[in-house]
């Protein structure tokens, strides 16, 4: 039994300095046995507790061996979704049998938001408020060419980004393209008239400079991740030999099918077309949860270019 424990504790050295290696989407880990949104001690005792038994099942075929003693370990103090840890307001959990990762969130930045008093130039007569939003996120989306929803005609969410604050479509309001023509802060956001902050393109993430594909910085709410601007090392997913699609995103074989965001400034400086329209989503690839619709929202509200 000696021998056994150190070939394991040896074997969670080796694996925890790995990343994710199984999901496509970032969102949900296979080796969550006890489904508490992280992957840990109590996953490896309950791959002990059902060994052999019909317990925690990974390849499915209804038996806790070794396929998911090595998802665990490999998935090893893994947070199981990309979403800010410890942002006040801001909560994730999960209900893999309904199949949602629930998000609970103010939709207020951790940054700082503003100023929109004009005095650096902006002026936006909305003040940012909590908007208490409980969100649906598919943990496997749904494919599909005929969404429920079409992003382009719809005001208010469409998506959250991984600190918890909404995102928008293009356009303020009605027709008017938001990024360049209408004033945000330094982190690309501004509040509608309802005080729901949100943004309408890419938002700065630390870290994310263009050396390795862009981290993901978001869901839309058909459960597929938004990814930043890079497709790889010095690459815009924009330009990439792999083409971005109508709705802003494509297939790889390892992220499985993902959107990409580029800021407006980022599409002016590379030359993009369109400036980079329509700068995260221009439509659902998959079927969007209904259930985050129908509150918030209007345009960005107010406030010069």
């Amino acid at each position: 039994m000696k021998s056994t424990c150190t070939a394991v504790a040896i074997t969670i050295t080796l694996f925890t300095s790995l990343s994710m290696a199984d999901s496509l989407t970032g969102l949900g880990c296979d080796g969550d046995c006890t489904r508490d949104g992280q992957v840990n001690v109590d996953d490896l005792l309950s791959i002990i507790g059902s060994w052999g038994q019909n317990g925690c099942d990974v390849d499915g075929n209804g038996v806790t061996g070794v396929d998911e003693l090595l998802r665990v370990l490999n998935e090893w103090n893994a947070t199981c979704h990309p979403f800010l840890q410890d942002h006040q307001g801001l909560d994730v959990e999960f209900d893999y049998d309904a199949g949602f990762a629930i998000v609970t969130t103010t939709g207020l930045a951790e940054h700082e938001m503003g100023p929109f008093d004009g005095s650096t130039g902006c002026f936006n007569p909305n003040t940012p408020t909590n908007q208490n939003r409980t969100l649906r996120i598919p943990l496997t989306p749904t494919p599909t060419d005929s969404p429920g929803v079409i992003v382009l005609d719809t005001l208010g969410p469409i998506g959250v980004w991984y600190n918890g604050v909404a995102f928008y479509n293009p356009y303020d309001g009605g027709s008017t393209e938001a990024p360049g023509n209408i004033c945000m802060d330094p982190y690309n956001g501004h509040p509608s008239p309802d005080g729901s902050y949100h943004y309408h393109q890419y938002s700065p993430v630390p870290g994310d400079d263009g050396t390795k594909h862009s981290p993901i910085v978001g869901y839309a709410y058909d459960g597929y991740p938004v990814y930043g601007p890079w497709d790889g090392p010095g690459v815009l997913a924009a330009v990439s030999s792999n083409p971005l699609d109508g709705c802003n995103g494509h297939f790889d074989e390892i992220r499985g099918y993902h959107y990409h965001s580029i800021s407006y400034d980022m599409g002016v400086e590379y030359g993009l077309p369109g400036e980079g329209f329509p700068w995260i989503i221009g439509c659902y690839r998959g079927e969007p949860e209904q259930s985050n619709f129908g509150g918030g929202g209007g345009g960005g509200g107010g406030g010069g270019g």
